[in-house]
């Protein structure tokens, strides 16, 4: 009997061995491990298959050896899971895989980001100001100050300077040492 179809687009899996390969494959592609919350957040987010089945499969994977729960809760995939993956990852449509893994490395950069960038929001009299900076130390290896005029362009800020920090760093370098070129009013930084 098919799985769950809640929330789940079409094209998106139904099948629990379906649903079992494409953990594996996703797990196979990133390079350090997830944690089930990440796994089901990827696969929910993306509507590729149901939080029950994903979470049923997440937990037959591990009973089955093909996954392994590390004490800080994060999921690493075993030989055979590793093997499953490599054997079987054509049951999965290449939309779902590549989906998938894009998802995780995506997480994976904003989570590294996380930890090497640090932005701070801070209200004023008359808007607000927003300190980005690269590098949680005493002394940064990039830190500026914006001022904004609201809470929602501070905040889209802070989620832009967090998933590419090192993008602001190489437009600022390029604003200051003047290697860029504005075509048609639109700034565009020269790289390499």
């Amino acid at each position: 009997m098919p799985g769950f179809s809640d929330g789940v687009r079409p094209g998106g899996l139904y099948d629990s061995r379906e649903i079992k390969v494409l953990i594996c494959y996703m797990l196979s592609g990133v390079p350090e491990p997830l944690s089930r919350d990440t796994v089901i957040e990827i696969l929910t987010e993306g509507e590729m298959a149901n939080l029950f089945e994903i979470s049923a499969a997440i937990d037959d994977l591990t009973a089955r050896g093909n996954l392994a729960e590390t004490d800080g809760g994060l999921l690493t995939l075993t030989e055979s899971g590793r093997t499953s993956a490599e054997q079987l990852y054509d049951l999965i449509p290449y939309t779902l895989r590549d989906r998938s893994q894009k998802a995780a490395m995506k997480l994976l950069a904003r989570a590294r980001n996380e930890r090497d960038a640090d932005v701070v929001i801070t209200p004023l009299d008359v808007g607000y100001s927003v300190k980005c900076s690269i590098d949680k130390t005493d002394a940064p290896m990039m830190s500026f100050t914006l001022r904004v005029t609201d809470e929602t362009i501070a905040k889209a800020v802070r989620e832009r300077f967090l998933d590419d920090p090192t993008a602001f760093y190489r437009a600022l370098i390029a604003l200051s040492t003047g290697d860029f070129s504005d075509d048609d009013g639109k700034l565009v930084v020269e790289m390499g």
